[in-house]
């Protein structure tokens, strides 16, 4: 029973004791005595209750307090570690001890056509991000209005906003700045029934990343860490550093104009052409071009075309998205790269396992790595939850 409807039911039996109390007859004084008993009784089955209800609480909040001694402990003892995959390795298992951690694995759906199928996505608001990495003002984008003819209301926006602060909130405090330079805005957009977290850019201004949240999502959920990071991949992958946006054939839709541009660029395209020393690109030759040709004929339309290209090439991928095109397999490898402890490499042949080894050859990333998780740690210790 809640504390709520315990307090409803107090009130009601505190007016029944009034009535009882006030101009009774006789007849009634004679039955006085059994309401009262039952009124008793019933009040002190709610008294039983509340205790109860009480100790339930305490008991809860002993074994949190436990949950987050422990946690601190392992962790201090985390950061004596030198040696920086070390030091990403024991934050990665006080981590995986304590918070919702998994690896994706699911080989289950085949068919993602929100890959594809984007022109109904609209932004309604968003948030810029400002040099000390606050957000603006709410912005109002051209769709906010026809959102609200929809039959949405105020209030529902107003809570989108709340939910764009508390997911920045969490990934600004675990995501490192300096990685996430070209991030302007942070926005809210109404997908139809897509549940989806994107990056994009900003079509006010190309130069910057925009972080995108479906109007679908709710409160953020600890199992939505792996979701953030593989969001921060895409932006570690498609920066500016990595590749310059070619801002002419971002806004394009001629066909020819990007075929003529992809035949002219030696590298990958997407936003632009990316550089030879890009980790997309050198993921790419490791990785993918060896079954490109095979992936270019792959009939989208169709899930049984990608779903027996996935299958021949398994051991490849650790679930069934992160084959759908190399933008997506290497932000999906990231997050398993952060997620998965080192050690759990060590003899393993499969060649998604040697995609996780591709990260390692990077100073600089083996030492984000080990910022991410720490910074994990950190914001769960200031705040006392469990992110």
């Amino acid at each position: 029973m809640s504390k709520h409807t315990i307090f409803k039911l107090g009130l009601v039996l505190l007016i029944w004791g009034l009535i009882v109390l006030t101009g009774c007859s006789d007849s009634e004084k004679a039955s006085k005595n059994v309401e009262n008993e039952e009124a008793n009784n019933e009040n002190s089955v709610i008294m039983d209750e509340q205790k109860e209800e009480e100790s339930d609480l305490k008991n809860s909040n002993s074994i949190l307090e436990g949950l987050f001694k422990d946690y601190q402990e392992e962790g201090e003892k985390c950061k004596t570690v030198d040696d920086t995959i070390e030091r990403g390795d024991c934050f990665q298992v006080a981590n995986s001890n304590q918070l919702n951690w998994y690896i994706d694995d699911s080989k289950e759906l085949f068919y993602f056509p929100f890959q594809r199928e984007q022109e109904h996505w609209q932004n309604v608001i968003y948030f810029e991000i400002d040099d000390a990495d606050e957000l603006s003002e709410i912005r109002h984008t051209v769709n906010y209005e026809n959102y609200l003819e929809k039959g949405n209301s105020e209030a529902h926006i107003e809570y989108g906003a709340s939910l764009l602060e508390n997911y920045w909130y969490v990934f600004s405090n675990i995501i490192p700045k300096t990685y996430r330079q070209d991030l302007g805005s942070i926005a809210w957009a109404d997908t139809g029934n897509d549940y989806v977290f994107a990056v994009g850019r900003d079509h006010e201004n190309v130069q910057e990343l925009q972080l995108i949240i479906s109007h679908n999502f709710g409160e953020y959920k600890t199992a939505l860490k792996k979701t953030l990071i593989h969001e921060f991949g895409h932006m570690l992958t498609l920066n500016d550093s990595q590749g310059k946006v070619d801002t002419d054939l971002f806004f394009s839709d001629n066909e020819a104009e990007w075929e003529a541009a992809e035949e002219a660029c030696p590298t990958i395209l997407f936003w632009g052409c990316m550089e030879e020393s890009s980790y997309l690109n050198q993921y790419y030759l490791s990785f993918w071009e060896d079954i490109n040709t095979e992936y270019e004929e792959i009939d989208w339309e169709s899930e049984d075309h990608y779903k027996n290209f996935f299958f021949k090439y398994e051991d490849r991928f650790f679930n069934s998205y992160q084959g759908t095109n190399p933008v997506e397999d290497i932000a999906e490898a990231f997050t398993i790269f952060v997620m998965m402890n080192s050690n759990d490499l060590e003899g393993k042949t499969e060649i998604k396992y040697e995609k996780l080894e591709f990260f390692y050859q990077y100073d600089e990333l083996v030492e984000l790595r080990t910022m991410i998780l720490e910074n994990m740690y950190d914001l769960v210790i200031a705040d006392q939850e469990f992110y």
